[in-house]
């Protein structure tokens, strides 16, 4: 019995220092690729921020590590954490349900990965240990489900959740139109709101804000008199005509979009808008006020991202890749100067008869005649959109 006990003793210490050469940051940049093609990634990644998850996955990961080669569960600092960063998430608005099935997944892709990142000779022995890994998971997903349920029902206790959640459902039900109940009086009547019409629809980004923040930020709107609640990166809601915005406007990092005056009809239309407003000004770098003057061909091509999407392949796509990046970046210097040939060739540094060339190869590949006026909106509202969207164009 010893000698087998001895043996099982060196083959885990083996197996140990095999874990033990395995890179955390290495094992990460396998999963999420896999990961982001869940939902419940992208809904993670908008309530609690994209970088805070990929930390939070970082932190993960390397716990498991050290706990695979010492044999050490997480102690009560790093539970704390975990509590914390929970705590941060339900604040955000991350379902529960939500963040328990992605860490279900990803500790799923998590051995695999490990696998992957072995060589053939130390995956076979680590093979033969993974009973014993999936138990360390096991463990290790009993203590996250712990500290994220708790979390979850420490931060709906408190008064400023409760509040987001009262404004929420009221919110909803005003922009569904039905009738008012003594329930949605009660919950105006605890937020301060006036349930009166007419309603001014508003939504509000903050540069690079953190869960909490946007949190204490709609906690401060409703104390203002306003119906305000957190909504993945916004916050959304309702005031009344005579709302005094002047003390959330002095932030320099506060944009706000915000609607006319208006019953309950047309309500839920006007703040789909509004979230529309939001993200191009954003994506703009613009704070202050969003106006929908502002913005008119930017909303237009929003509105019609697949027509957007073949307006812009037109213009860039055939630039795209290769050793075109020149005359992509000739194209660019034309739409800077307004399609004048002095100043572009000034800007770039070189010969008028050399612009002339990029320009007929530009019209060439693209099919594209760049002194026409309607191919230079072409052109124009391809710049527009590759500025406002996320999408990739080419």
């Amino acid at each position: 019995m010893t000698g087998r006990s001895e043996r099982a003793a060196a083959a885990t210490a083996a197996l140990r220092d095999i874990l033990e050469h395995i890179d955390a940051d290495a094992v990460v940049q396998r999963m999420e690729p896999v990961l982001r093609r869940t939902p419940e990634y992208g809904r993670s990644a908008r309530d609690c921020g994209a970088s805070a998850l990929r930390a939070s996955l970082r932190r993960h990961v390397a716990l498991l590590l050290h706990w695979m080669v010492t044999g050490t569960p997480p102690d009560a600092y790093v539970l704390s954490e975990t509590y914390e960063q929970a705590r941060e998430c339900a604040a955000a608005g991350q379902p529960l349900n939500g963040a328990l099935l992605l860490h279900h997944r990803a500790a799923g892709v998590f051995w695999d990965t490990v696998l992957g990142l072995a060589t053939a000779e130390e995956r076979g022995q680590l093979a033969d240990w993974t009973d014993q890994a999936r138990r360390h998971l096991d463990s290790y997903l009993d203590m996250v489900t712990r500290m994220f349920t708790q979390a979850h029902a420490d931060q709906a206790d408190l008064p400023s959740a409760q509040g987001d959640r009262r404004a929420h459902t009221l919110f909803d039900r005003l922009c569904a139109h039905l009738p008012i109940t003594v329930e949605d009086q009660e919950r105006a009547a605890r937020l301060g709101f006036d349930l009166a019409p007419p309603y001014v629809p508003f939504v509000v980004l903050l540069d690079k804000s953190a869960p909490a923040e946007r949190a204490d930020l709609a906690a401060r709107l409703r104390a203002a008199g306003a119906l305000a609640f957190v909504e993945d990166v916004r916050v959304t809601g309702l005031t009344g005509p005579a709302f005094d915005w002047s003390a959330f406007t002095a932030d320099r990092g506060l944009l706000l979009a915000q609607g006319l005056p208006a019953g309950r009809t047309g309500l839920q239309t006007a703040v789909d808008h509004l979230r529309l407003l939001a993200a191009v000004a954003s994506r703009s770098h613009r704070g202050g006020r969003a106006r929908v003057e502002d913005f008119l061909p930017q909303l237009l091509l929003a509105r019609s991202p697949e027509l957007a999407d073949a307006v812009a392949h037109q213009v860039f796509g055939p630039l795209a890749g290769g050793d075109r990046g020149e005359l992509m970046a000739t194209l660019a210097c034309l739409i800077e100067n307004q399609f004048d040939s002095a100043s572009t060739t000034v800007a770039l540094h070189i010969h008028r008869n050399t612009l002339l060339y990029r320009i007929k190869q530009i019209e060439k590949l693209t099919g594209l005649d760049l002194r026409r006026h309607s191919d230079r909106a072409l052109v124009w509202l391809a710049v527009l959109w590759t500025q406002v969207s996320s999408r990739r164009v080419g």
